[in-house]
């Protein structure tokens, strides 16, 4: 039967055709072979060598087997077919070995080579069996071959190539056990070669992946590593590192694979997270590594280190992860940081400056309207509602440009002597009606014998004016018990006032950037978020600080601390009775002039000092101004300082020089009064003045003191107050 078969299967599969397959097999096995002597000179690796010369003699051995097939048994052809096959199968061992580092020596390669050589020679005679000679040996090539196969999978980062490559070295070396079955059945023996054919192309394609692969992850790594900030590719899901370079190893003082599968908060301890899932630790990553925000690293020997660095989604091996980069914060990276924050906080500064002093002109005209009509007895509750809304809501506005331009423009402090628990009770007294409404509590624990000490009182007023405001907003959000605690003491050589609130208190990401300018946590249009910052300012010009000490729930405690400068007692000034005087001893009316070249202003000025007796004549601008005065006497000036053509300033010199009293009775009107030359200005000239946008009855109280007294007096008073009665500030919140 088995003749039978054998006879079937030769009319099939002719002579012919099994030669043809066995050249297909060997055009494939040299194609390996000119692969690996190509990965050999690119890559160096000794492996790509020894497989080389493994397939060479397998291709020896296939190409003697064409010969064969027509030669009766031949025991030196045997003992070539076999010592080839053997040989290929010592060689592929040792290039396994070098694949794992684990190398042989060359006098044992050369050793296994002649034991085999003389093994299929002694086969060869005394087996006279082509099929029992070729069993040991092809057992041997395929033990080879799914060695590779194992070694290349354990060893080789996994992709298409190196799946492909690991499936056909285990596919033939399983092909190969089967050879000597098949010796005698000439065409399944064809259909043998076909198959390793095919499994030869699936190296070459499978190594050809791989390498395109390798050299793409060289260049990754390249890159990676080349960069000098650490990175770390980290899983969404579980925040263990997949990958790091090498500046990641140098930050953190551990090694690649100490790294690999760390969680990420082990790491950085800043991170906190309530929840597990994918959208919980995007929204944690996100607070923590973004621009401009610091956070610490913990390092292997046990040292903190500042950093900063940012996070975003990236493609790692064909699966979406984050790549966090961050930069250790050296002392000159940190000095260079804050110089470049300064310079974008200057042109920003800049802007906010020229943009609050063009809004000042037309809200001082709504605010001075809108105080005109509330004068008017309106028998209309709702008009009346409505005009008290719009004062209200442009004062506010109001509030908001000084804001903006004491943050711009900050101005040097003008120190007298303070008495701060004094300054301290008016500030409470003042708040203490609007603390009862919001169901407030207020605890006084004021120092008594408090030493007196140099400040500016309408500043340090604002500083504790806008901490009592943000403690109030605290509470008002917080279910608890509301109580305001304010506290002076004596602590060495300096004064501390304390505010504590029993409010949520400050969450430990925000804590550091609650002086930061325009940060805040108050829904928009209830705070501009530069309350804090500008009181930051303000002690940091009085050479003192301001800090908090917070927990989230236990509510949040500011501290205020001034120097306690040596000083003299100074006599309080009284300010004189004013009395309003539109007419002189004789019965004449005075006059007044308004110059200004915003005509709303004009307009407002007019109206309020003309319905109080007084004749109000107008100027656009310090040249028309100039030709009034020469023709007409004018008992009071009201002056903007910025003009065309001729400015406030150059009208005072124009006037000091020609009428010295007359100059001293100028008032200015400006809508900037913290920029240093027109501080320096007000302060030289020791003349009053008045911020846009101005209250109605300042101006009518500064018009009828300068009247009242007389014209040398108030030269004197004028030079030791210079800003005079009318000098006013506006605390602001956060």
């Amino acid at each position: 039967m088995n003749g039978a078969l054998k006879k079937s299967l030769g009319l099939f599969f002719t002579p012919e055709f099994e030669k043809a397959t066995v050249v297909l097999t060997l055009i494939c096995v040299s194609a390996i072979i000119g692969l690996f002597v190509y990965l050999m000179q690119s890559t160096g690796r000794r492996h790509f060598r020894l497989w080389a010369v493994a397939f060479l003699f397998y291709a020896v051995y296939l190409a003697a087997s064409i010969g064969f097939q027509v030669t009766p048994y031949n025991a030196f052809v045997a003992t070539w077919l076999s010592s080839a096959i053997g040989i290929s199968a010592v060689f592929m061992f040792w290039g396994d070995f070098s694949l794992v580092e684990q190398p042989r020596s060359g006098r044992e390669l050369g050793l296994a080579v002649v034991v085999m050589g003389a093994w299929c020679y002694v086969g060869a005679i005394w087996l006279r069996e082509l099929s029992w000679l070729m069993l040991p040996v092809s057992v041997l090539l395929g033990g080879s071959r799914i060695y590779a196969g194992i070694l290349h999978m354990r060893t080789r980062d996994r992709n298409q190539g190196t799946n492909l490559l690991t499936a056909a070295f285990i596919l033939w070396g399983l092909h190969a056990f089967t050879f000597p079955c098949l010796q005698p059945w000439p065409g399944v023996l064809a259909v043998a070669h076909l198959t390793s054919s095919v499994l030869a192309l699936m190296i070459a394609i499978g190594m050809i992946v791989e390498e395109e692969c390798r050299v793409s992850e060289e260049k990754y790594r390249s890159l990676l590593d080349a960069s000098p900030m650490a990175v770390f590719m980290v899983d969404l899901w579980t925040l263990r590192i997949l990958d790091s370079n090498k500046a990641a190893q140098r930050l953190t003082k551990l090694d690649a694979d100490a790294l690999s599968g760390r969680n990420i908060r082990d790491l950085c301890p800043d991170l906190h997270s309530e929840g597990n899932n994918l959208l919980d630790h995007r929204a944690m990553i996100s607070a923590v590594f973004k621009p401009f925000n610091e956070f610490h690293i913990a390092r292997a020997d046990g040292v903190t280190v500042l950093c900063e660095g940012d996070a975003h989604l990236a493609q790692w091996h064909k699966r979406p992860v984050l790549q966090i980069s961050i930069r250790e914060m050296d002392k000159d990276h940190k000095i260079g940081q804050l110089v470049r924050r300064a310079e974008k906080l200057s042109s920003l500064g800049q802007l906010i400056a020229g943009v609050a002093h063009e809004l000042n002109n037309p809200l001082a005209v709504v605010v001075g309207y809108a105080q005109i009509m509330t004068r008017q007895g309106i028998a209309d509750e709702r008009v009346r509602g409505n005009i008290q809304k719009i004062l209200h809501e442009s004062e506010r506005a109001a509030k908001i440009v000084r804001d903006l331009l004491s943050f711009a423009r900050p101005c040097e402090p003008q120190m007298t002597v303070a008495d701060i628990n004094r300054l301290v009770s008016n500030v409470l007294e003042i708040r203490e009606a609007d603390l009862r409404a919001q169901g407030v509590r207020l605890v006084r624990n004021l120092a008594p014998n408090l030493p007196k000490t140099k400040a500016d009182l309408i500043q340090i007023e604002q500083v504790l004016t806008n901490l009592i405001t943000n403690a109030v907003h605290a509470m008002t959000s917080h279910a608890g018990t509301r109580v305001l605690t304010v506290s002076t003491e004596e602590n060495g050589f300096r004064i501390c006032i304390t505010v504590a609130d029993t409010g949520p208190g400050i969450p430990h990401e925000i804590a550091s950037k609650i002086f930061d300018p325009f940060f805040t946590t108050k829904p928009p249009g209830k705070g501009t978020g530069l309350g804090l910052s500008i009181s930051n300012t303000i002690m940091q010009e009085h050479r003192g600080r301001i800090w908090v000490q917070s927990e989230p729930g236990s509510g949040a405690r500011f501290y205020v601390e001034l120097p306690i400068v040596a000083c003299e007692e100074e006599a309080e000034p009284v300010a004189p009775a004013v009395e309003h005087a539109p007419t002189e001893a004789g019965g004449q009316v005075r006059r007044l002039l308004v110059v200004d070249d915003e005509p709303g202003i004009r307009d407002v000025l007019q109206e309020v000092l003309g319905a109080s007796g007084y004749r109000v004549d107008t100027a656009s601008n310090g040249t028309e101004a100039v030709d009034r005065i020469k023709s007409g006497r004018y008992d009071v000036i009201i002056s903007d300082l910025c003009m065309p053509e001729m400015d406030g300033e150059k009208l005072y010199e124009v006037v000091r020089d020609t009428d010295p009293h007359l100059a001293k009775r100028i008032v200015f009107v400006t809508g900037d009064t913290v920029s240093p030359k027109s501080r320096n200005f007000l302060d030289a000239s020791g003349n009053r003045w008045l911020s846009k946008p101005f209250n109605v009855s300042d101006v009518e109280e500064v018009v009828a003191t300068l009247l009242k007294q007389d014209p040398l007096t108030a030269l004197t008073e004028a030079s030791h107050h210079p800003s005079g009665p009318t000098r006013r500030y506006h605390p602001s919140s956060s």
